[in-house]
């Protein structure tokens, strides 16, 4: 292996001396990868509102595993949801930005089939790159974000993002939420 390294090593300091110039061989510049629409960025209240929360739901409960993370924002309320639970049992964080009121409920004992349902926040992709992806899936018809949120649905974690279209109609994308897999879109004409 030695010998080869110095043959090779021989060979290029000759052909430079020569003036052989050996191809410049240059790594494409990386170009980062944005949606072609962006509907919301990380301060959107339906994304950073919903981060403050699961902040908060750790912070009482840190050793917790997180089962779904909600924003909802129907009805002319924004509202935002974290479940998860702990050895102690199972809990739900609720906040309601309108009327500045947030609620913490246990919602039962701890039971290990809960274990199936809890996904690590860290791991799945950010709910703005969902969203801004979901809406490009609407193909202009969107004209509000209704909801999206993020949970274990029939043994897949996926994202499920709603907004409104014109005459009081629904578009619903569902997205695999690790992957960004495309999995369903209802309510596109």
């Amino acid at each position: 292996m030695k010998s080869l390294f110095v043959k090779g090593s021989i060979a290029l300091a000759l052909a430079a001396a020569f003036g052989v110039n050996a191809p410049a061989v240059n790594a494409a510049d990386i170009v980062p990868v944005e949606p072609t629409v962006e509907a919301v960025d990380a301060n959107h209240a339906g994304i950073a509102g919903a981060n403050l929360l699961l902040n908060a739901f750790i912070e009482r409960h840190p050793k917790a595993a997180i089962t779904e993370i909600a924003f909802d924002g129907e009805d002319s309320q924004i509202k935002y949801e974290v479940e998860g639970f702990d050895t102690t049992g199972k809990y739900e964080l609720k906040y309601n930005f309108s009327t500045d009121q947030m609620s913490e409920t246990k919602d039962g004992d701890y039971k290990v089939a809960l274990e199936r349902k809890a996904f690590d926040p860290t791991r799945i992709l950010p709910p703005q790159a969902i969203v801004n992806f979901a809406f490009a899936q609407a193909q202009g018809q969107a004209t509000s974000l209704n909801s999206w949120s993020v949970k274990n649905e029939k043994g897949r974690f996926v994202y499920d993002v709603e907004f409104g279209a014109a005459n009081h109609q629904e578009i619903e994308v569902i997205i695999e939420a690790f992957t960004g897999e495309l999995l369903s879109v209802k309510g596109v004409k």
